[in-house]
This record gives structure tokens, sequence and C-alpha cells, in this order.
């Protein structure tokens, strides 16, 4: 604290963030490298799935009530956030469709991080079959992500309408080819009217991880970037929210 009643350290601290960048999607590293943010913000109160609860967001401790246990002016807050495990962009598990199954906790991370990303584009389709799995080449160990385009409709009711999955079709030849994860930037990768769940039971089934409601796959090659993703480890959890990145130029 200085004489004026200023307190230095959080000035300090103040300044380290001089711009917002709550929409910046695109982050330039020291070397040539790149980051994609490949994921949906989560909002208090925002839309999602009709048959689900919305996220909330509310205070614990308010930066007002913080000020009993600071001094100097500083001040903090802390949230209490309840949500769906299937909120934005997320993660499932083998453990949402099978009991004996790793959850978010016990996922391998060698499945998720520094994973060499094939982008499969099939733009404004809804049933997606083999075909453009097979055309994309190699894709053992792989993270296939699948570009819809469907992204685009994201904070609208149309994302949760005529949303593309994959047929079973796809998911057979998806686990011959066996990659360390799917990902789609739709609403779900199954066929929300097939009751079997195909996609999601069989992937997972098989030990391929799924991540769903991606974003921003337009901006990634389609072959030579690598998938980053580092879940929270919360026990008995089938599916959560994560924050992946494609690392571009690596």
């Amino acid at each position: 604290m200085l004489e004026d009643g200023s307190n230095p350290a959080a000035e300090t601290i103040r300044v380290r963030f001089p711009c917002d960048t709550r929409e910046r999607r695109e982050t330039q590293l020291s070397d040539s490298r790149r980051l994609l943010d490949l994921s949906h913000p989560i909002e208090h109160d925002m839309m999602t799935n009709p048959w689900m609860q919305k996220p909330t967001i509310s205070a614990f401790l308010t930066r007002e009530q913080s000020a009993a246990f600071t001094t100097d002016g500083v001040t903090f807050q802390m949230e209490v956030i309840s949500l769906p495990g299937s909120t934005g962009t997320y993660l499932d598990s083998p453990f949402q469709f099978h009991v004996d199954g790793p959850d978010v906790s016990a996922v391998p991370l060698e499945r998720l991080f520094d994973v060499p990303i094939v982008v499969v584009r099939v733009p404004d389709t809804i049933s997606i079959g083999r075909e453009p799995f097979v055309a994309a080449g190699e894709l053992t160990g792989a993270a296939v992500l699948v570009e819809t385009g469907h992204s685009r409709h994201w904070g609208t009711g149309a994302f949760f309408q005529s949303s593309p999955y994959l047929t079973r079709d796809a998911v057979e030849y998806l686990i011959e080819a066996n990659p360390a994860v799917v990902g789609i930037d739709s609403q779900n990768i199954d066929n929300g009217a097939d009751k079997t769940k195909p996609a999601q039971h069989n992937l997972l089934g098989a030990g391929i991880l799924i991540l769903e409601c991606m974003a921003n796959l337009a901006d990634v090659p389609d072959r030579g970037a690598r998938l980053r993703v580092l879940p929270t480890p919360i026990r008995e959890a089938g599916s959560f929210p994560v924050r992946p990145v494609a690392v571009v130029g690596a």
C-alpha cells in the first residue's frame, strides 16, 4: 500500500489483461504455431437441448462479500455452477454408456493430447455414411473431426433440429479404422430418433472417445494440425464440458 492509498500489486494484475478476449478463437504462440479454440462458451441460462436443464451460474461469494476477508481494496468472487455433463462442447467417456468403462477422470489422456487431426468435411449433410471416412484415408490413432457446418446454428433453436449424425454403417467403418477420438460440430453424433444409439454405444464400447458440439472446425486444415484436450478429472461422470484446441503449424 502506498501513501496515496493505492495498491501497486492490484494495479499490476489489472494491466495483464488489457483487452476482452472472450470472442477470440485463434491465438498466436511464440513460435510459428497457432491455437484454434474448438469450443463454444457456456453461459448462465443459455439455450440447450429442450429436455435438458439449462446451466446456472450464481454467486457463492460476491466481490462485495469477499471484502470481509481481504484488505487494501482487493476483492474476488466464487461461483456455484450447475449444469448437465452434456453442456457446451463436451467429451463423452465410455462410462456414459458402459458401466464398466472409464469415466471422464479415467479416460486415456494419450487419446486426447497431441493427437493428429483428420477433418472430414460433409457440408449440410444430415445422415453421414462411411463414404467420406473411406475417402479421408488413414484414420488409425487420429482425431477424426466431422465438419458439417451445423455449428453456425449455435445459440438458436435450429441447432437442435435436423442435427447431422453418423449412420450405423459409418460407425462400423470407424471402429475398424480405430481412431483415438471422433468429434462432430452438431448437437449429437447419433440420430435422435434411433433409440439404440449406435454411434455413442458402439464407438465408446470400442474405446473410441467422442467430442460433441465442436466449434470452428472450418478453420482447421484437413490434416497437419494436432488436437489437445485435457478433461477435468471428475469421477463417475460420463460426460463433461471440455475446451479442445487444435495446434496448427506443429
